[in-house]
């Protein structure tokens, strides 16, 4: 039997350019919101979009997990830049997630799911040996931390997420997927393109988005083809 790969998006033109990217058409699933089989030659993909917002995300992430029992986790779609680096339509597969808005009374405490200590969920957050991808394929993309809000960043916010943990880009959902899929023992690898730049405005982001996800998809499907 094939290995079952999920991949998560949040939006409709991040759903619809992944599709696009499999060249093929996906067979609709019963059992929710947005799902979609596709059958690879090395594995079967489901996809599935789950919404805007860490809600939503953690959400599907569980359900997605619980209903397909997949091997390996992807999460595609777009972010926005923190670090001046990077310039719009540039690739990240980070190295690191962070909760980048979480806050206990005075103190910030983020919940790091990758290395730190947990304060939002029990047990151990490290992930089996074979769950970091990118690093085993030798991805071509940028790395670096990445930290998820639940709301769109202030500049103010970048500085906090660029001082605090060096972040490089930002977005709204994959610090959830992660930290569910790590309870449940399942791999995340993190796909995203940068829809718009630190000095972004937010017609830029309307302008450069639906490229962004046509670069974030094209990269899951360079991750895609490497997995054994």
């Amino acid at each position: 039997m094939k290995k079952i790969v999920a991949v998560l998006c949040p939006m409709p033109m991040e759903f619809e350019a992944v599709e696009k990217a499999l060249g093929r058409l996906g067979e609709p699933l019963d059992y929710g919101f947005e799902e979609k089989r596709f059958a690879m030659d090395n594995c079967d993909l489901i996809l599935a979009r789950c919404g805007v917002g860490k809600t939503f995300a953690a959400a599907k992430t569980q359900k997605v997990v619980m209903t397909y029992a997949p091997e390996h986790l992807f999460v595609c779609g777009v972010a926005g830049a923190v670090s001046r680096d990077l310039n719009v339509f540039d690739v990240v597969v980070p190295d690191k997630v962070v909760h980048g808005d979480v806050c206990f009374g005075a103190a910030w405490c983020p919940t790091d799911v990758v290395d730190s200590a947990k304060p939002l969920f029990e047990g151990n957050p490290a992930f089996r040996a074979d769950g970091f991808r990118p690093e085993r394929l030798d991805a071509p993309f940028e790395r670096g931390t990445l930290a998820t809000l639940d709301r769109f960043a202030e500049e103010a916010d970048k500085d906090f997420l660029e001082e605090k943990f060096n972040a490089v880009c930002i977005d709204m959902e994959s610090a959830p997927v992660m930290q569910i899929a790590t309870m449940n023992e399942v791999p995340v690898t993190i796909v995203r393109a940068i829809s718009d730049n630190r000095e972004h405005s937010f017609g830029d982001f309307e302008t450069n988005a639906p490229k962004a996800c046509d670069a974030a998809a094209r990269a899951l499907m360079t991750l895609l083809e490497k997995l054994d």
